[in-house]
């Protein structure tokens, strides 16, 4: 009951990442814009998601977490607000990037606040109940938005926000305990200014890919310069008594283990949930209705899937639960590989169930894995590290997925678009795949734990 009110606001956050996809073609014809445009409120939204995460955890330790949740909530209502009333696709875009800065302020306190309440013993299961909003959300958001749309319209979508996030500041202001210790460390603000720029231009950078392509010079410097200014800020980081983020937990195998598994399952769920939707209306010609009611069981799965995995952990370890949601999601996105014009909705409904089941099975354990072999005093750092490079890698997971598609639409010779469509769908797709085989294949690195 104590983290009801900060589950609640970040499964809003993270519902809204992909609530949009489904209705982007839809905001596309409303304001005139491309595709290519249209894109930019889910870069937008990660890449202010990606500057601010990483200077929660400062933010903590100066200001109570109550505060600062409520703070988000809203902040999160006055962009939906602007969403709702927005005249141009200017608007619409400022509306998103304000909910931007809600999500980056609450993701990391979900993780900070849970691992503080929960006794280490309940770990699994409180990262379980995580999990469900981590993924369960994103998964949710094309479903719930598709009917939404088809029913009303897309600035619907904004409008139901609105409740919901009131409802969520209630409870934040009733129930969220002051757990996190604010000790008022020194601000370096140079530390600040790099964190900025070197992850604000690197998410800019791996989204524009999808405009301009891979064969610009120019967004390769910027690329550059991004990273540049991240191993500046990284490297700061390690030298300084009191950094913004302990980049020294990365000494901890099993941290950095599941760090890269959680940020290839973002990826890989980003991607998905990005391209699926619009491969359902655009390439298979469903209502976006249709295309939303279809998607739904697998969102249903996932949760449902996450919860029983958080509690399995607590009792067998993170090793072969990781292993069995990895090869399920692989087994997954190469059934669907195989979809066509004419394929069976059953057939789609069964392989994305699959994927996502194997998606919920992997993430809460090897959460649990990494940062259950931090201390108390290093899981506030520890989830906020991870988190941003899941906003990082699902940024440029949906860039990348972008850039295939409208390749494959160019490869292929057919003169219907709908076949160009699903022809660029499959491109995207084998994204995903090389994302999953990756994955996999760390998996496969995790150790037996001895639990007690």
């Amino acid at each position: 009951m104590v983290v009801l009110g900060v589950l609640v606001i970040n499964f809003l956050g993270l519902f809204s990442e992909t609530a949009l996809n489904i209705a982007l073609p839809q905001i596309g014809k409303s304001f005139q814009v491309s595709s290519g445009q249209t894109q930019w409120l889910v870069l937008g939204y990660t890449m202010v998601v990606g500057i601010v995460l990483p200077l929660t955890t400062l933010i903590s330790r100066w200001v109570k977490p109550k505060i600062i949740l409520a703070f988000a909530a809203i902040v999160f209502i006055l962009g939906s607000l602007i969403a709702v009333l927005a005249p141009t696709f200017a608007w619409l875009f400022i509306g998103r990037t304000i909910q931007g800065i809600s999500t980056g302020l609450f993701i990391p306190l979900l993780f900070a606040v849970t691992l503080l309440v929960y006794p280490a013993n309940k770990l699994g299961s409180a990262m379980g109940i995580i999990a469900v909003v981590m993924n369960f959300a994103p998964a949710l958001g094309p479903s719930l938005s598709g009917i939404i749309v088809n029913c009303l319209s897309w600035r619907w979508i904004f409008i139901i926000f609105i409740p919901i996030a009131v409802v969520a500041l209630i409870l934040i202001l009733l129930t969220v305990p002051d757990v996190i210790k604010q000790t008022k460390p020194e601000v370096h603000f140079l530390s600040v200014l790099y964190s900025v720029l070197g992850f604000g231009l690197l998410i800019t950078a791996v989204g524009m890919f999808s405009d301009y392509g891979f064969k610009n010079i120019g967004l390769y410097a910027l690329l550059a310069v991004a990273i540049l200014f991240v191993v500046i800020y990284v490297r700061r980081q390690l030298k300084l008594p009191a950094p913004i983020l302990n980049f020294k937990i990365f000494h901890s195998k099993k941290y950095a283990l599941a760090t890269i598994i959680a940020s290839l399952n973002f990826a890989m769920v980003m991607a998905a949930m990005y391209i699926l939707p619009q491969m359902l209306q655009s390439g298979l010609q469903f209502s976006v209705s249709e295309a939303g009611l279809i998607l739904l069981p697998a969102g249903v799965v996932n949760a449902f899937v996450a919860l029983m995995a958080g509690r399995l952990y607590d009792s067998f370890g993170a090793k072969g639960l990781v292993q069995i949601g990895a090869i399920l999601a692989l087994i997954g996105i190469l059934l669907l590989l195989r979809v066509q014009a004419g394929t069976s909705l059953w057939y789609i409904i069964g392989v994305d169930i699959i994927l996502m089941a194997g998606s919920g099975l992997l993430l809460s354990p090897a959460q649990s894995y990494g940062l259950g072999d931090l201390g108390d005093k290093d899981s506030n750092d520890g989830s906020t590290i991870m988190n941003t490079l899941q906003q990082v890698f699902g940024a440029l997971s949906v860039s990348v997925a972008t850039t295939f598609l409208i390749v494959g639409q160019h490869a292929s010779q057919s003169s219907s678009g709908a076949v160009r469509y699903v022809a660029g769908a499959h491109v995207s797709f084998l994204w995903v795949t090389v994302l999953l085989v990756c994955l996999t294949f760390f998996a496969f690195r995790l150790v037996d734990e001895r639990r007690q």
